[in-house]
Formats: C-alpha cells, structure tokens, sequence
C-alpha cells in the first residue's frame, strides 16, 4: 500500500470527513488493518486532501513501517507545504527508515516555517547524533530546550550525548540542572539515577532514585532500579528488601524474581529454595523473562534449562541471529580483537593478560576493544602495555564499534565478557569478524548463533550437555588460560590475624557466596562433624547473612563458632590468606574458576565434585589439567569422604599438598607459552577453514 501523489484537477475534497472519522473509530475499536483500509480509501477518493495521507502515515509508524509512513507523510507535506509539523512528521519517519541526510533536511524544511519548533530541533538533534556528529546534535538540544522550557526530554537527550561523547563532568552538570528543574517528577529522577549510574556517580544514583520513591513510595521503576544498584554495591539486605517491594507491586516484570533469588542467596536465605527454582526453571522452559542466564548458571545444574535461559535473554535483547558471516581475507598475519569490559584488576585479566602477552607477534597482531572506563589500575596498564593496539570505545554505540572494527579488518573477535555485567552482546549479533568466539566471561552457550565458536576442553563437555550448545566448539587441550606472573604474597599473615583457630584443619571456600546452596551447606555440615577439629571459612559480605549461616550451622547440629568469616579484601591478602587454609572446598553447580588457580597456585588443594553443565565442570577442568585426578570426586559420598579423609589423615593431607605443590612447578595448567600455542592454531584452524569454504564444525586442537 504505497499511496501516489495526486495528479492536478481532480475534483476537491468532498465526503472526506466521513471516511476519517469512520478510520478513526475503526481504530478505536482496534481494528488497525480496518482503519486502515478506510483510510487509503480516502486518499483515493480525496488525492489533494493532506489529512488522510497524515492519519494513514500515523498507523504506519504505528506498525514500525517507517518507509510507508514516510511516503505517507511526504504526500501530506507537499500538499499541506506551510505546516511544519507535517515536514516534522516526515523527517521522523525517514530517521527512522534510516534516511538520515533526508530527514535532516526535512526538519530544516519545517524550522524554515517556524525557527522555534522545538520538536523539529529535538528530531534533528537525535538525527545528527545518529550521525556521530555530537556538536551539531547538542545544539539543536540546546535549542529545542530554549523552545520547550517546560519539556525534559530535550535535556535528558543533551545528556545522553554528552555521555555518549565521555564528557561526563559536563553530563553530571546538566544532570544537577535536570534536578532543579523538574524536582516534581519520579519519572525524570528515575531516569536521572539511571543516567548517575551510567557515568559511576553511584552515591548521587541512589539520591535520584530515593527522590523519585520519596515522591511516589511504588514506583516500581525507581524501586528496582535501586535495587539492582544495591545489589551491585553488595547492600543485599537492603537490595532485597527493594525487589520485594517491587514483586508486592509488580510480579510480571521482566527478571524480577530470579534476581530476587540471587540476592537471597546471597543472605543465604534458603526458605523454599528447591519450590521457588522449580517454578522458575519451568517459567524459563516457557520462554518467561523470569531469570538471567548467569543467575540460572549459579542456581541449578541443568543444560536445558541453562540453554533456555540464554535464548530468552539474547531473544529480548534482539540478538539471538547474527548477521551472515564476513568473508575471510587471506592474511599471513590473523588480527584479534579481544572485547571486554573487565581490562582491569578482575579475574579476567588476572587469567588472560600473559597470553595477550605471548602471542605470536610474526603471525598474530593483537587489539584489545575496552568497553570498560580507562582506569589508573596496574593490571590495565599491563595489558595497554601488552598488546598492539588499546582502544577505549565505551563511548561510542556498537554501530560505531561495528564499524571500527570492521575499518581495522579484525579477523577473530574474541568476547571475554559474555553474560557477565556490562556485557553488549549486540556487538556480536551485528558481526565484528569473521570469526567470532566466546571465551571465559560465560561457562555456558550464548543460546545464539551469534558466536561461531564456544572455547571448552573435554573435561567441561559431555556427550549430554553437547546437545545444549548452540556454538561450535573449539576444544583445546585444556581450558583455562592462566598468568605465571600472579603473586606469592608473604607478609607473615598468621591465622591469628584473621581469626582462625591455629590448630584447626581448615576448610576454605571463598567462591561468591550465593554459589552455597542449601544441598552443599548440608554436605559441608557432614564434613564438619566428622572432623570435630576443623572449621569452616568463607566470604562474609552482609551482617545478615554471617547470622543466617550460623543458624544454618547450628540446626546441622554445627556450632556457630566453627563458621568462620573473612571480609572481602586486596588481591593480595586474599591470595595469602588462600595460604593458611588446608583444603578448598569447592560448589556445585557453580565452580570456583579463577578461585580454583589461585587456590593451587598457593598451594591449597581444592576439592571438587564435578556436575553435568560447563559451570560445574571447570575446576575440574582445571584439575586435571594440573595432573591432580585425586581431587575430583566421583559423587557426593565420595566428595564427602575425601574431605574428611584429609581432615582426619595428617599423612594423607600432606602428600596431596606436596602433590599439589609439584604439579603447580610441573604440570601444563600454568604452561602460559604451551596454552598460547594451542589456542593460535585453533584460532589458524578456524581460520583456514573458511578460507578453504568448509562448514563450520566442532574443531579439536590436540
């Protein structure tokens, strides 16, 4: 339906109001294809009329066909030529359809009629930003403000951009401007604690989002916003208690109730845990936006469920289908881009920054895409350090990003990030590279064609758990890739210093605390009353969850003064106390994994009990890649056995730990160079693959 400009002489409008008021009620009732139909009627009938070519373009744009609508609206201007906002109308629909230069023009069509539209300076602001050209957009902002005093969203758009271009002190003070313009609104103090958020302005985030509340006690938006801004701050308590309001209020929005759950666990709040995964496992098998795939992940061992998890996420996020691969170029020297969020001190870096450093500068030129902030942290000055390129793009949009790394030819992208925070899986949908893989920042598949390839071993994947893959997989000799040049700290700690019984056998865990489920606390309190003398040390990160776990001791029959809690701290502290443990215990069905190697590294042996899903299986990945088969177990008895076994046997203890000791010195898990080599042929065998025109398959490098 694409109406035709009417020819000169045909007879004047007559009956026309009828036939709009007929399309109207249509549309009233519902009725779009109706009201439409009546509508084209009437541009038949009524050619030189504009007003029916403006309502028809309307439902277009209603139905996001933006190019019908531009035609519509187009008609409608050239017939009606001194109303602006018809020229308005039409240069939205182009923006939208993507004809930026047109659009652009057509706004300035309509303020040659009137120079203080300010929404045709608000559409030809959010035009030129498309464009990339942040100075012209603020401008026409900064116009359209001065026209609509009384309007935010020219200022929340001003902001946006500023953001956009890193220009953050002149966003914080428009965002303070925001503020006392509009002090009334819950709706701009929501969105002004987002905006707060964006730039790192945490305390000033959660004012916005207490101002908002203060105003209106259940709006739900500011509410779960500050929620999550709690949660990231590990304020569980207090985040808890914000989502709860929110489920009171709102139960069907998106991804409240699992992250409801992974707060709770958190607090080690167990009430109904197995009923309320139950319910949310079978929401997920529905294709419900009930949960996130990382939280699902840490919560149940289940492939399916965790497939399902991963294909609702990236189908709300309109990245489940990549665009077709980019042919391949011929190259003596393959180019990669490793993206992620975390080039800082994070388990990430602290695992892949001597591989960044290895590679093979004769065949590999290597570029970090940092879609984090530039830090004056040391890891990240190491990494600038260490490869080819560093480029800081968290300013930019991903068509942006798309284009740069298209402009620099990458060959293999290599996302480091995942599902984990900050993550823009967008980038990846819309193809950086020819080749694209997913490597450490998810134990899992992205539920999406959008990655060529998954990085695994054939300790982390099962005859099972293949089915629930969606990505070939590149299997490598062993999975994780890990830093020589990690520290020893020896300062002298003595376990007095941090609470711990000197005598004790120690058992350790210092995995994120809502990885202990209530199964594993049930398996653990058996182990600890069959080694009397031992105790149990993990993270503490709320009050209220050091009492919860207590209690949770004592109704295991466990004294609450065996329960013993280290405080999150430095690097190093934490590595040194890792030190004065005796054994690691490790969770299912979420592993320790950078936890795992730094717990060897310092010579504490860690027991593992693999499960079916990736996430399950990486410590013992990483065991066997230390050559220390005797630490994983085979069930839940024998994962029971042999912690006590250690705890109740002296002799036994020390020769795992010298076994462990001379694994760490001898064994292939912290052979930085060997791994290197093994992930560059991978990375060639993809490669040449392509370039050959073969299928892609499940690849091995041995």
């Amino acid at each position: 339906m694409k109406p035709q400009i009417p020819r000169p002489g045909q007879p004047p409008a007559q009956g026309v109001e009828a036939l709009l008021e007929a399309g109207a009620a249509r549309q009233r009732q519902g009725d779009l294809g109706g009201a439409m139909e009546t509508l084209y009627e009437a541009t038949q009938r009524f050619p030189n009329d504009w007003r029916p070519y403006l309502r028809l373009g309307g439902l277009m744009a209603v139905r996001h066909d933006w190019q019908a609508a531009a035609s519509c609206f187009s008609i409608a201007a050239q017939l009606n030529p001194g109303q602006p906002d018809l020229h308005v109308n039409h240069a939205t629909a182009l923006r939208e359809s993507g004809q930026l230069d047109e659009a652009i023009s057509a706004f300035e069509r309509a303020l040659a009629l009137n120079a203080a539209h300010g929404m045709a300076f608000l559409g030809l602001g959010l035009t030129y930003r498309l464009l990339g050209a942040a100075d012209a957009a603020l401008v026409a902002f900064g116009c359209a403000d001065d026209a609509l005093p009384g309007d935010a969203r020219p200022l929340l758009e001003r902001i946006r951009t500023l953001i956009d271009a890193g220009r953050t002190n002149d966003a914080w003070l428009s965002l303070q401007d925001l503020a006392v313009r509009f002090p009334d609104s819950p709706d701009l103090h929501t969105q002004r604690g987002l905006l707060l958020k964006e730039i790192g302005r945490a305390d000033a985030a959660f004012a916005a989002f207490n101002a908002a509340i203060a105003i209106d006690p259940r709006h739900v938006d500011a509410l779960n916003n500050r929620g999550n801004l709690l949660l990231l701050n590990h304020r569980f308590s207090d985040a808890l208690s914000d989502f709860d309001r929110v489920l009171a209020i709102a139960p069907g929005l998106d991804w409240l109730p699992g992250t409801r759950q992974y707060t709770a666990m958190h607090l080690f709040d167990w009430s109904g845990f197995e009923t309320q995964m139950d319910a949310l496992v079978a929401d997920v098998e529905r294709g419900r936006r009930v949960m996130q795939p990382l939280v699902l992940q840490t919560l149940r061992d289940d492939p399916a469920a965790q497939q399902a998890a991963a294909r609702v996420w990236m189908d709300s996020l309109g990245a489940r289908d990549a665009l077709e691969p980019l042919p391949s170029r011929q190259t003596a020297k393959l180019k990669l881009a490793y993206v992620s969020k975390d080039f800082k001190s994070h388990p990430v870096s602290y695992l892949i920054a001597e591989v960044i450093e290895l590679h093979d500068r004769e065949r590999f030129e290597v570029i970090a895409i940092n879609l984090g902030a530039a830090k004056d942290d040391p890891m990240q000055h190491r990494l600038r350090a260490a490869f080819d390129a560093f480029l800081d793009v968290e300013h930019l949009r991903d068509d942006q990003i798309v284009a740069l790394c298209r402009s620099l030819e990458i060959d293999v992208a290599i996302d480091l990030t995942g599902f984990t925070q900050g993550a823009r899986s967008g980038l990846f949908a819309a193809r950086l590279a020819p080749i694209q893989l997913l490597y450490l920042g998810t134990l899992g598949t992205s539920g999406s064609t959008v990655y060529d390839y998954l990085v695994v071993d054939d300790t982390l994947v099962t005859a099972e758990s293949r089915p629930f893959l969606d990505e070939h997989l590149l299997s490598l000799p062993w999975y994780q890739a890990n830093d020589r040049q990690r520290p020893r700290p020896s300062t002298g700690l003595a376990r007095a210093d941090v609470g711990l019984p000197a005598e004790a056998f120690v058992f350790c865990c210092f995995n994120n605390p809502c990885k202990i489920l209530p199964d594993q606390f049930s398996r653990w309190a058996e182990i600890l009353r069959a080694a009397p003398h031992s105790v149990l040390w993990v993270l503490e990160e709320d009050a209220k969850a050091a009492a919860n776990l207590r209690a949770h001791a004592e109704s295991h029959g466990i004294a609450a003064s065996r329960i013993v809690f280290s405080p999150r701290c430095s690097r190093e502290q934490y590595l040194e106390r890792l030190s004065l443990a005796d054994l690691f215990l490790d969770t299912l069905p979420y592993n320790a994994g950078t936890t795992a190697s730094d717990a060897l590294w310092m010579g504490l042996p860690v027991l593992t009990l693999p499960g079916r899903s990736i996430a399950a299986r990486v410590a013992a990945s990483v065991l066997t890649a230390l050559g220390v088969d005797a630490l994983i177990a085979r069930d839940a008895g024998d994962y029971a056995a042999k912690a006590i076994a250690m705890a109740t046997d002296a002799a036994l203890h020390h020769r795992i730990r010298r076994d462990v000791a001379e694994a760490v010195a001898t064994g292939r898990l912290f052979d930085a160079p060997a791994f290197t080599r093994h992930l560059e042929a991978g990375l060639q065998l993809a490669h040449r693959r392509r370039l050959d025109g073969l299928t892609d398959t499940d690849l091995r490098v041995r």
